[in-house]
């Protein structure tokens, strides 16, 4: 199967700030005093930051901002100048996704993020608890399992047939990762968008900018609403790029399953309008997935892969593991997706080794730019009391097995209290901060959906869907819009270079029709 990679400092009030904080015995002073908040120059935490020139601070905060002779925590603050700033142009503040994936070391990542904002100062950071931060909320147990970091073979999709066996193994490395965390000392419950922004927000006015433009990518738009919510008049303008909105991720995990599924028909259906084979190949489009799914179910797809010293191991492959493979894949996969799907509806399984990605099995997973233990904390932290409960997240389960490989708040059953966020945590904010979605066509998870229900509260939002790209779209319209859109927010942005990517032609190839007698 043929496979794609998907996957200006210039505020006079910051002078005086840089020859203070360059100042030891000024940082010393405040040391003594442990002043809350406050930031330090210090040493860049990466040799990507260092490269691309970056001024590098620490910020240190309370814990809990309502509790400040508490704990405390540090996260590192980077501000990337432009050789030309830009004309009174606000900084943009970029905020990092995963949620808990720090970008600090990724000089390309970084480097596309200068292209997209032009002669403007970038302001990067790791929130509380990522990586680079203190405390950093590490749970590296948890990468063997996730089936958000691991899915195509994490055990909560592979390891048998028994979707309650399967979230077992799950739960308990949740659980475990809660007790390791809170045994040392962490306030888990401090970890959420509510808090992070009031980082932000600090850390905005301890820089010296009377107002920012902002950048988010997927989680980070979420984190960004917040931030829109609770400090409204810091910012000037938003870039919610390919958008995870907290009050919707928080839904029933059901109802995400579902929005994705409707992404996949709508592939079918898109294959079907344009190619005459296609519609002859797939006449019942609308039912062909989940038939897919069924034939699946009935026989799943079993593959025997080399596990370490425990030798050979199995996987096994039924409907839910197709669901949860195309969620991550379809921006790689969506040319070949409708006669994948008439080949399972088929019986012919010749395929599917390559689309499960058995040769990239790795018996050790790990996520490295991830800190595991925060991306639990802050999904579950942001759903406030909407948690589920355990009997919420079973019925689930059983309802719709697919559900153990999504983004998990269904997990947050298992961790062990809520987040210390306002009951209007999970409202969208009402704003009319002018703000621009960029979406992937290809992108099961970040859909325009999710931007008509924000444009309902936010009428001065404007959004564009890439053609044929996924989640994270890169391309030249991309930039070309962001620094459009931030040189004049209030005005509709030119999108008409949003197809300048072209999609894959459709692969029309039959079935072996004589595969199924064959197995």
């Amino acid at each position: 199967m043929k496979r794609r990679e998907s996957c200006a400092w210039h505020w006079l009030g910051a002078v005086p700030l840089i020859v203070l904080l360059s100042s030891p015995s000024h940082a010393q002073d405040q040391r003594e005093e442990d002043d809350l908040p406050r930031l330090e120059s210090m040493p860049c935490p990466t040799e990507a930051l260092e490269a691309l020139g970056a001024t590098c601070h620490t910020f240190h905060a309370p814990e809990n901002w309502q509790e400040p002779n508490g704990n405390q925590v540090s996260l590192p603050v980077a501000v990337i100048e432009p050789e030309t700033p830009a004309d009174e142009a606000p900084p943009v503040f970029f905020f990092p996704g995963g949620p808990g994936y720090s970008s600090l070391a990724n000089r390309d990542y970084l480097e596309q993020l200068l292209k997209d904002i032009g002669e403007r100062t970038l302001v990067t950071m790791d929130h509380r608890g990522f990586t680079h931060a203190e405390p950093a909320l590490e749970c590296p147990d948890y990468a063997a399992v996730s089936p958000y970091h691991n899915i195509l073979h994490t055990p909560a999709i592979t390891a048998s047939l028994e979707p309650m066996h399967r979230l077992s193994i799950i739960t308990t490395e949740v659980q475990a990762c809660y007790r390791k965390l809170i045994d040392e000392g962490i306030d888990v419950s401090q970890y959420n968008a509510h808090a992070v922004s009031r980082d932000v927000d600090e850390i905005r006015q301890l820089l010296g900018y009377e107002r920012i433009d902002a950048f988010g990518s997927s989680t980070g738009s979420g984190t960004l609403a917040s931030f829109i919510q609770y400090h409204p008049e810091s910012i000037r303008a938003a870039i919610f790029g390919w958008p995870w909105f907290n009050h919707l991720r928080n839904r029933p995990p059901v109802d995400e399953l579902y929005t994705a599924k409707q992404t996949f028909t709508d592939v079918l259906a898109l294959c079907a309008a344009e190619d005459e084979a296609c519609r002859d190949m797939l006449p019942n489009w609308m039912q062909a997935f989940d038939r897919a799914r069924r034939t699946l179910d009935r026989r799943p797809f079993v593959a025997h892969v080399e596990h370490g010293e425990e030798g050979e191991k199995a996987l096994y492959f039924d409907g839910a593991a197709l669901v949860d493979t195309l969620y991550l894949t379809l921006a790689s996969d969506y040319a070949e997706f409708p006669s994948l799907v008439a080949d399972i509806k088929a019986g012919d399984y010749s395929r599917l080794e390559a689309f499960f990605r058995i040769e990239d099995y790795d018996p050790e997973p790990e996520a490295p730019a991830y800190a595991l233990g925060y991306f639990l904390a802050h999904v579950c932290s942001d759903m406030g009391s909407n948690r589920p409960s355990q009997d919420d997240s079973i019925a689930a389960v059983q309802r719709e097995p697919a559900v153990l490989g999504f983004e998990p708040p269904w997990l947050c059953a298992w961790w062990g209290e809520d987040g210390d966020v306002p009951a209007e945590h999970n409202d969208p904010p009402v704003s009319e901060t002018p703000a621009l979605a960029i979406h992937g066509q290809m992108d099961p998870c970040c859909g325009t959906r999710w931007r008509q229900h924000l444009q309902l509260t936010m009428p001065n939002l404007q959004y564009v869907e890439m053609q044929a790209l996924g989640h994270n779209p890169v391309n030249e319209c991309r930039s070309t819009m962001i620094q459009a859109f931030l040189d004049d927010p209030h005005q509709p942005v030119d999108a008409s270079c949003r197809d300048e990517v072209e999609r894959e032609p459709w692969v029309i190839e039959p079935p072996d029709v004589a595969a199924e007698e064959r197995s």
